[in-house]
């Protein structure tokens, strides 16, 4: 989207993002030749531009192609069939419902967060090669905090996409950091391996959580939770909440 949003609408690439995004639901079904014909471009340039965006091919874009369509959204929001259901019949009993919780998860950060912690974070970071792993609601808090510390002249690393998150992992060595991002658990579940690996190399992890409290947190050395609840319906609000103040105190701290 950030490509659609911002660049040429001449540009050849901008006609093949632009068709993608108008057929994501048939992606599955549509080749690269099909791609290729319909934009008016060749398959080379499809090809360059899946590249581009750090896609080892045309299915290694397709596999991932799901996370961005909008029947994902249910999922990434945590809405139950529960909650869909009162969304749909009486949505105004699910906006209270939905905003008591959001200020009680945020009340609850008063209770959870640490500013040791922050400060231990914030330091591991300014001495040790850093990278930060998320995906998607928390992709974005990870860049923030990119920013942020290249703000204070320190680059750490963030990978946009699952090639970019390997490469990375791959290329810490022991006595590195790692600070994981994922408010649910979705993303420490479906990279058991590539956290078992940072462990086994003597990489330092530390997990920041909203809400999740499954077996695979004894992967890493720290656990950062921000709502004493398993589950809670409160999205990033707390994690933004944190990461913000994160940053506001990296910002401040003497060097």
């Amino acid at each position: 989207m950030a490509y659609y949003n911002t660049e040429c609408e001449r540009d050849s690439n901008y006609a093949v993002i632009e068709y993608l995004l108008e057929h994501v639901r048939e992606l599955n079904a549509l080749s690269m030749g099909d791609v290729a014909r319909h934009a008016y471009v060749s398959k080379s340039t499809v090809s360059r531009l899946i590249r581009r965006f750090g896609f080892e091919s045309y299915n290694d874009f397709l596999e991932n192609a799901d996370r961005y369509v909008a029947q994902d959204f249910t999922v990434t929001l945590q809405v139950t069939p529960q909650e869909q259901r009162l969304l749909k019949d009486r949505p105004q009993a699910y906006l209270d419902a939905y905003l008591d919780e959001v200020c009680a998860s945020l009340l609850q950060l008063k209770e959870t967060v640490d500013v040791a912690e922050v400060d231990q974070i914030i330091e591991l970071a300014r001495l040790r090669t850093t990278a930060i792993f998320a995906t998607d609601k928390p992709l974005t808090l990870a860049r923030d905090l990119q920013r942020g510390f290249l703000a204070q002249g320190r680059l750490i690393h963030v990978g946009e996409t699952k090639r970019k998150r390997q490469q990375i992992a791959l290329g810490l060595s022991e006595g590195d950091f790692a600070l994981v991002l994922t408010n649910y658990g979705r993303y420490v579940e479906g990279n058991r391996a590539m956290f078992e690996d940072l462990r086994r190399r003597g990489i330092e992890t530390w997990l920041i959580t909203l809400a999740y409290d499954g077996p695979n947190t004894l992967l890493f050395d720290h656990v950062t939770r921000l709502s004493k609840n398993t589950h809670t319906a409160a999205d990033t609000y707390p994690m933004r909440a944190f990461v913000e103040f994160l940053i506001r105190r990296l910002l401040v701290a003497a060097p």
